[in-house]
């Protein structure tokens, strides 16, 4: 039975006085004076505490600043504010005000109410506010207790429906999941050597063994990792383990296997393997997905269950932490019968997982199902890279639509090509960057090369320009050996090394630079002993340590050059606007200057194809500028008007139409 407030507040004033030549009264270090009552209220035994301010009762003011409701299950506090206005708190006794020392700033009225509180709370030997600050901790404790044993009982009930483990799951994890070790007493005076193998426990001859070597066991033929008994030192294996079972309807199950194997005795291996963390994954009739996580506490004796809501706790999330980590093995036997019906059913998940069996976190690959549902033609496809992007990349589809359309709904639309071009992208298997390289190159009119391709897959090449220069100068086959060759000769081969190239895409970009100042340098380009520079970092660094005056006619010769390659494909009209591109550097200068933004501190970009620069215009002033358009990667990167506004709404609408007409225009069916 609850304290009844409306009852309390008959009590809240007692009306009674102090004699003003009472000692309290005139104790500074006292801040508050208390007095205190047995009351029946609402049919409930209560002891009443009236806290007075000494200062006032000293003037002659006795109002209580608080009235504390104390009963043997529970306590609530009437505070009085400077307004004349209450309030209800469940504060206790200790913090009714912000005084680490509230209570030794109280004192009794009288030895009589201290005795009461004493009688009243049952606290053994202790004395007055003692006796009530422990009632009130005994009072608090129980209902944490009994709080924290209502989310305890809501744990098991939800844990209830989980169902056993698979029984083979300990032979699969035997099998296929953890490594097995062949252990060879090495001998050079012999050829055989004799070993045992962990996989199927039998004595074995092994021939021309090497320490860390993998290898067959030449009895049952599992893969081995080959163990000199005298280096092999203390061996210990870990691994995680994703089992997802069916629980209900709409409902499925997570749970994540922790697997420890340790080595010390080679016939009888230390062997664990326990359950520290479940996800339950459950959808609605619209098919809208919620998750509900649990963890694994190895603490905490008096709880009815050793299940915890939420996600581990780690000490530093920059820290690697085994029992944190859920990535791992997916248990695959039981995928199709338990996604049957789910919103997952055609998610691919165990193709995906058996193309290589790596370790992976089956969460993040069921979410992104879920948020793009054309994964499931990545994975048909055979399209490994795409899909692992998709599901496990860093960048998001804000930027990579170009490479492919996440709401399409059938192969065309998902990838914007032709079927005819599936063998190539199977053969290539590319990756988002890879993917973008190809719609670029067939923007431009360039053949696909499934030997370039496959190489700017191997080397992580995606950036457009770094291709499409030096392929106007030579053949694929001349540009890949070209760089292959320099890299190796260029390559940094410690972080501490002072100049040289980090990766393939480095001398490209190099490359790309170098032979766009040539150009404008207008160097015979068809000699090979300048087209191939023996030395791509010193001939780099030539070209662009040239005079100011040469300089700008670089720039202005490259530009134009790009004028007469780019304006066919880029320049549109429509709604009265027209899409330009600019013929030298002074008019990027200018529109800067006129649009008072700062695309001239582009022109050095432009020109080493890094950017395209284009202006858009009224049809009828085409002299006048307008808005200004960065282009980078085939991406429209930004446009801005005059001090950098963005587009008004008719100049938005005409970039819509341009970018659907003609950045991303479906590209020309140009043979795979």
């Amino acid at each position: 039975m609850k304290i009844n407030k409306r009852e309390c507040r008959k009590f809240a004033d007692p009306g009674i006085s102090m004699n003003r030549n009472h000692g309290l009264l005139h104790a500074a270090e006292v801040k508050y004076i208390v007095r205190t009552a047995v009351k029946n209220i609402g049919g409930k035994r209560l002891l009443v505490l009236y806290i007075y301010s000494r200062e006032q009762a000293a003037e002659g003011i006795f109002q209580p600043v608080w009235t504390m409701f104390q009963s043997r299950t529970e306590h609530i506090t009437l505070s009085y504010r400077e307004d004349g206005s209450t309030r209800w708190s469940k504060a206790s006794f200790c913090n009714l005000e912000r005084d680490y020392d509230f209570s030794r700033h109280c004192a009794f009225y009288t030895v009589r109410d201290e005795e009461r509180v004493i009688r009243f709370c049952r606290q053994g030997k202790c004395r007055g506010f003692t006796s009530l600050y422990h009632l009130q901790s005994d009072i608090r404790e129980k209902k944490q207790r009994e709080l924290k044993q209502k989310k305890e009982e809501k744990i098991l009930v939800r844990m209830k429906p989980v169902p056993a483990l698979p029984r083979n799951i300990r032979k699969i994890i035997d099998r296929e999941i953890m490594p097995h070790y062949l252990f060879y007493t090495y001998n050079r005076k012999r050829k055989d050597m004799e070993g045992f193998c962990s996989a199927c426990n039998t004595e074995v001859k092994v021939t021309d063994a090497r320490h860390n070597q993998k290898g067959l066991c030449p009895v049952c033929k599992a893969k081995v990792i080959f163990k000199s008994r005298g280096k092999r030192g203390n061996i210990c294996d870990r691994e995680t383990l994703q089992v997802i079972q069916r629980i209900s309807e709409n409902e499925i199950i997570v749970r994540f296997l922790k697997i420890h194997y340790q080595f010390g005795e080679e016939r009888h291996p230390y062997k664990s393997v326990y359950e520290n963390a479940r996800t339950f994954l459950c959808w609605n009739e619209e098919g809208k997905t919620s998750e509900e996580r649990f963890y694994y506490s190895y603490g905490g004796r008096d709880s009815l269950t050793p299940w915890k809501p939420g996600t581990r706790p780690v000490f530093n999330q920059w820290r690697y932490n085994f029992e944190a980590d859920q990535a791992g093995f997916l248990y695959e036997k039981n995928l199709d019968q338990v996604l049957k019906g789910s919103p997952w059913q055609y998610s691919q998940l165990k193709e995906f997982y058996l193309a290589d069996r790596e370790p992976l976190y089956v969460i993040s690959y069921l979410a992104k199902y879920e948020r793009y549902p054309m994964l499931e033609y990545l994975v048909r496809l055979r399209l490994w890279r795409l899909a692992e992007d998709v599901v496990f990349g860093s960048h998001y589809y804000g930027s990579s639509d170009s490479a492919f359309n996440p709401n399409g709904k059938n192969l065309k639309e998902v990838l914007g090509l032709d079927k005819s071009y599936v063998p190539l992208l199977q053969r290539v298997n590319p990756g988002l960057g890879q993917m973008k390289l190809i719609k670029s190159l067939l923007h431009a009119k360039v053949e696909l090369n499934e030997g370039l391709l496959r190489w700017c897959g191997d080397c992580g090449i995606s950036r457009t320009e770094n291709v499409l220069v030096p392929l106007k100068h030579m053949t694929p086959h001349k540009m890949m050996r070209y760089v292959n060759e320099q890299y190796a000769k260029l390559r940094r081969k410690n972080p501490y090394q002072s100049s040289g190239y980090y990766k393939v895409e480095d001398v490209l970009t190099d490359y790309r630079d170098y032979l766009c100042m040539s150009e404008g340098l207008e160097l015979d380009l068809k000699n090979s002993f300048v087209l191939f520079p023996t030395d791509l970092k010193k001939a780099h660094d030539k070209v662009n340590d040239i005079s100011d005056k040469e300089q700008a006619l670089v720039y202005d010769r490259q530009i134009q050059k790009q004028f007469e390659e780019l304006n066919e494909q880029y320049h549109f009209v429509k709604y009265g606007f027209a899409v330009l591109l600019p013929h030298t550097a002074k008019e990027i200068l200018e529109e800067g200057q006129n649009l008072h933004h700062c695309v001239g501190s582009y022109v050095k970009k432009v020109v080493k194809r890094e950017s395209t620069i284009l202006f858009v215009r009224k049809a009828g002033e085409q002299d006048k500028s307008l808005c200004t358009v960065e282009i980078h990667n085939g991406e429209l990167v930004q446009a801005r008007c005059y001090k950098n506004e963005p587009p008004s709404p008719a100049i938005r609408k005409f970039l819509d139409i341009w970018k659907k007409k003609v950045l991303h225009a479906p590209e020309l069916t140009v043979a795979a």
